[in-house]
């Protein structure tokens, strides 16, 4: 019972934060200047609570150069359950944020937009608490329905709710037959919009740059905590 009272306390503030969504381009893709992804891991993701770093790479979106980077570790209390993520992830990314000296136009945010039960999954999440344009790219569908995908590289079809039959996003075969990333936007940007960003920031491979590096860099980080002998006194 308290288990299920908490879930829907949770459920409240998604509603809450929904009502901030705005699903219209707030930028053009011509006018972005600087992209960014982020990403997050755990020293011991088995154990509850646990030591989280989230990372951000903010990127020159013409160019691809990293023009800043910054990462935040702290305690994670928070389990996974599915369908709330963002309160497991979303803090130590709104930290990391909070550290950047470029802000980016664009974050792309490894997990879902609006392709949530509740159109809130933790890039909408974070889309909305700091009120800028998000995208998420999913390597797992969690809900909506789509047709058929073809197995050549770039093709892509709509990811619809399958009550309301409104477009959540797309889902996309980044490379040739390989499993595809669900893409849906978090929150400033449509669902076409966040679609062509994402096709614009594949390098070739799986996943867009901005995620893909800010993973490498998040498990760089990991590593080194984990080399070193005492890395507890960093808390």
């Amino acid at each position: 019972m308290k288990k299920n009272n908490f879930l829907e306390d949770l459920k409240k503030i998604q509603y809450s934060l929904r009502k901030k969504l705005i699903l219209e381009d707030k930028i053009n893709i011509d006018k972005i200047r600087y992209i960014a992804g982020c990403d997050l891991t755990f020293l011991n993701p088995f154990s509850n609570p646990c030591r989280g770093i989230g990372v951000i790479l903010v990127f020159d979106f013409k160019t691809w150069k990293i023009v800043d980077k910054t990462y935040s570790i702290d305690i994670v209390n928070m389990p996974y359950i599915p369908g709330f993520l963002a309160f497991r992830e979303a803090p130590l990314i709104l930290s990391a944020y909070k550290k950047l000296k470029i802000k980016p136009d664009v974050l792309i945010v490894d997990g879902h937009g609006i392709a949530h039960p509740r159109k809130m999954g933790i890039a909408s999440h974070i889309g909305a608490t700091l009120e800028i344009p998000t995208i998420g790219c999913a390597k797992k569908l969690l809900y909506g329905k789509h047709e058929e995908l073809p197995l050549e590289k770039g093709s892509y079809v709509p990811l619809y709710d399958e009550k309301t039959k409104e477009i959540l996003g797309y889902v996309l075969r980044s490379r040739k037959k390989v499993t595809p990333i669900y893409i849906s936007p978090g929150n400033y940007l449509t669902p076409l919009t966040a679609l062509e960003i994402v096709k614009k920031s594949l390098k070739g491979y799986r996943l867009p740059e901005p995620t893909r590096l800010a993973h490498l860099y998040c498990n760089s980080i990991r590593k080194e905590l984990l080399n070193k002998e005492k890395f507890g006194k960093l808390f």
